[in-house]
C-alpha cells in the first residue's frame, strides 16, 4: 500500500489486512485525488457539486454534467472498459435527480480501436441516451495508453435535486441494482498505476449490462418523483465502501453496513463484497419508513435490493458480515486520501508553437455507429462542434462540447490547457450558445517523475478559467497514464456546457463563406473575436470554429447530410494556435475577414 505509513500514523496502531484492503481503495489515486486536490481546491468554481456538476437553467430546471475516464480499464479490455464507463458516469447524472439526455466522448487512441467505439455505442445505444458530440484524435503518443473520457449530461427539476450525503442519524441506506460480483476488485487502485503493475488484469475490469442500467435509470427516476430518494450515490470505484463512506462522512455521520445482506451473484468473501466494483448499482438513502417502497420499485423493475445499512451518530464507518466485524474505521478517514503539496508554476510568455498533426480520419466513421437522435432532442448532429440539445416544454435548449489540445500540451502543458479553454468558448458561441461551466478532465503521466507538467497544466486551466469567466463545476483525474515508464502527453480535455436562448435558427443554409480572424493568436484579441461570434448568431449566421482547418471532410460530411455541399476557393492556412472562424452569411466586420467560398 502506497500510504501505508500515513495510515498507520494516524490509526495509531498497526493496520489490519482489511484496512489495508479498504485503504488501498480509497486512497488510491483514482479516488483520493492526491496529486491533484491541491490544484482543484484553488480552480475557480461554480454551481452545486456531488456526484456530478449542478448548475441553474432557468427557474425550475438544473443541468448535471460531468466527465470521466475509464483509460486504464479501456487498454486492457476495450469493449467493456469503454462500455462501463458510460455506465459509471450516467450513474453519476441519474445520483443528482437528473435523467440523462447526452453523452460526448473524447478519444485518443494510436489506431481506431474497434472495442472501445462499439463498447460506447452498445451501452449508449441500448440505455436510449443519444451520444451527440465528441473528438477522436490519433497518434502513437496513445500507442498504450489510450485515453476514453466520457461526458454524460442530463436535465432535471429543481425540486428533485438530491444530495450526495445522509442528513441525520436513523436513515437506512437500500442498495440496489445487479448483484455483486468478484468483477471490478481493486479496479480504482489498478486505475492509479503503470499499466504494466501487478493489477493489470481483466480481473480489475468491470462488466456492464446496459439493459440492467436502463431499468435502474428508469426505478431509481420513479423513487425520485415519489419524493422516496433523500440521499443518493452511484456505486462506482470502490464500490460499496466508496458510496456508503462517502454518504455519511460528507453529513458528519457514521453508520454500520451489513454485508451478509448485499444481493450477491456469486460468494466472495466479505472484504470482497465491500470493495467489488460490480456496475449498475446505486446506493439510496432514505427513512425506515420509505424503505419498503423503495424496495417495491426495486422489485417491480426486476432489479436486486436490501436494506444494508443505518446512519448513526458519530463518526465510526463499521462493516459486518453477520457477527464478524470486517471493517472499523472513522468515516471520514476513508475520505481523506494524503494530500501531495502541489507546485507554485510561473508560466512562460506565449510563443509560436510547432503544429503536430494526428492521423487523418473522419470522425464520421465513428459518431455514424452512435444514435445521436434517440429521444428526438437533437437540434445540431455531430460535426459542427458543439452539439446542441432542445429542452422539452421550454423555447431554450443547451450546448455541449468536449475538447483537448495535447499538440500544445505536449509543448507546453500551461498554454495547451489555456488554449484548450479559449477553443472551447469559441465553440459553444459558434452555435450560439452562452458558456455556462466546465467539467475537466485532467489525463496526465506519471507525477512522481514529472509534477512541473501537472502543475502547469492546472495553473494553465485556472489562469483561462478566469481569463474567460467561465468557472468549473465537476471534473475527474487520470494519472499514471504510463506503459513501462513511457507517458502521454499531458492531455486536458475541457467539457463545456452552455446555453442556448434561441434553437430556432440553428442550421446552415446557402451562403457565402468568409474566413474571419487571425491566422496566429494574440491573447489581447480573443475577447473581440468571441463578441463578433456573438454578432454573427445574432444575426442569424452559422459560425464554425476550429482548431485545425486542414482536415474539413467531417464538416463536409455533416453540411451534406443535410442537403449542403462546401466549396472553398484555398486551403486554409495558420499557426498552429491561431484565432480564425468561418462564417457562413454576408460578412460585414472590422476583424481580418475575406470571402472564400460558399455553401450550396
Amino acid at each position: 500500500m502506497k500510504y501505508l505509513k500515513e495510515l498507520e500514523s494516524l490509526l495509531g496502531r498497526p493496520a489490519t489486512s482489511n484496512e489495508i484492503e479498504a485503504f488501498t481503495v480509497m486512497w488510491s489515486e483514482h479516488c483520493g485525488y492526491s496529486h491533484t486536490k491541491y490544484y482543484i481546491k484553488r480552480l475557480p468554481k461554480t454551481g452545486k457539486s456531488g456526484n456530478a456538476g449542478v448548475i441553474d437553467l432557468d427557474n425550475e430546471h438544473f443541468l448535471a454534467f460531468k466527465i470521466e475516464s475509464h483509460n486504464h480499464p479501456s487498454a486492457i479490455e476495450p469493449y467493456n472498459g469503454a462500455a462501463t464507463g458510460v455506465g459509471g458516469i450516467i450513474r453519476d447524472i441519474l445520483a443528482m435527480g437528473a435523467r440523462p439526455t447526452a453523452l460526448a466522448d473524447s478519444l485518443h487512441m494510436h489506431r481506431i480501436t474497434d472495442g472501445i467505439i462499439e463498447g460506447i455505442a452498445d451501452y449508449g445505444n441500448s440505455i436510449g441516451v443519444p451520444t451527440i458530440a465528441g473528438e477522436l484524435r490519433i497518434s502513437d503518443f496513445y500507442k498504450y495508453n489510450p485515453l476514453v473520457n466520457v461526458m454524460a449530461v442530463g436535465i432535471g427539476k429543481k425540486k428533485n435535486l438530491i444530495e450526495s450525503k445522509a442528513t441525520y442519524p436513523g436513515q437506512v441506506i437500500v442498495i440496489y441494482g445487479g448483484p455483486t460480483g468478484r468483477d471490478g476488485i481493486h479496479g480504482a487502485s489498478f486505475a492509479s498505476e503503470d499499466l504494466t503493475g501487478d493489477k493489470a488484469t481483466k480481473l480489475s475490469i468491470q462488466v456492464g449490462d446496459p439493459f440492467a442500467e436502463k431499468l435502474l435509470i428508469e426505478s431509481f427516476l420513479e423513487m425520485v418523483e415519489a419524493g422516496l430518494v433523500e440521499g443518493a450515490q452511484d456505486l462506482g470505484a470502490g464500490g460499496v465502501l466508496s458510496a456508503t463512506s462517502e454518504l455519511v462522512a460528507k453529513g458528519n455521520l457514521g453508520c454500520i453496513v451489513h454485508l451478509d445482506r448485499v444481493p450477491l451473484r456469486e460468494p466472495l468473501k466479505p472484504i470482497e463484497i465491500l470493495i467489488s466494483e460490480s456496475q449498475e448499482r446505486m446506493a439510496v438513502v432514505t427513512s425506515p419508513e420509505k424503505a419498503q417502497k423503495v424496495l417495491e420499485i426495486v422489485k417491480k423493475h426486476h432489479l436486486y435490493g436490501a436494506i444494508v445499512g443505518e446512519v448513526v451518530e458519530g463518526d465510526r464507518y463499521v462493516a459486518k458480515y453477520k457477527d464478524e466485524i470486517v471493517l472499523d474505521v472513522p468515516a471520514k478517514l476513508l475520505e481523506q486520501s494524503p494530500e501531495i503539496e502541489g507546485l507554485d508554476y510561473t508560466p512562460t510568455p506565449f510563443r509560436k508553437f510547432q503544429k503536430i498533426e494526428f492521423k487523418s480520419v473522419l470522425a464520421q466513421d465513428v459518431f455514424e455507429r452512435y444514435d445521436y437522435m434517440v429521444g428526438t432532442d437533437t437540434v445540431l448532429i455531430p460535426g459542427f462542434g458543439s452539439a446542441v440539445m432542445r429542452i422539452k416544454g421550454t423555447d431554450f435548449g443547451y450546448s455541449v462540447s468536449v475538447h483537448s489540445r495535447a499538440d500544445i500540451g505536449l509543448q507546453d502543458p500551461y498554454w495547451g490547457a489555456y488554449i484548450t479553454v479559449l477553443e472551447s468558448v469559441r465553440k459553444t458561441l459558434s452555435v450560439g450558445g452562452e458558456p455556462l461551466a466546465i467539467t475537466d478532465g485532467i489525463n496526465y503521466g506519471d507525477p512522481d517523475v514529472h509534477p512541473e507538467g501537472l502543475s502547469a497544466m492546472m495553473k494553465g486551466l485556472k489562469d483561462a478559467c478566469e481569463f474567460s469567466n467561465v468557472y468549473v463545476a465537476s471534473g475527474n483525474a487520470s494519472l499514471y497514464n504510463t506503459y513501462g515508464g513511457e507517458e502521454i502527453p499531458p492531455t486536458l480535455i475541457i467539457g463545456m456546457v452552455g446555453k442556448v436562448s434561441d434553437i430556432s435558427n440553428l442550421k446552415p443554409k446557402k451562403s457565402d463563406v468568409y474566413l474571419v480572424g487571425w491566422e496566429d493568436f494574440e491573447l489581447e484579441r480573443e475577447k473581440r473575436l468571441w463578441n463578433e461570434i456573438r454578432r454573427f448568431r445574432n444575426q442569424g449566421m452559422f459560425v464554425v470554429s476550429m482548431s485545425d482547418y486542414s482536415n474539413l471532410e467531417t464538416l463536409k460530411t455533416a453540411l451534406s447530410r443535410i442537403g449542403l455541399e462546401l466549396q472553398l476557393e484555398n486551403e486554409i492556412m495558420h499557426e498552429a494556435i491561431h484565432q480564425i472562424i468561418l462564417v457562413f452569411g454576408n460578412v460585414l466586420t472590422e476583424l481580418p475577414s475575406k470571402k472564400i467560398g460558399k455553401i450550396f
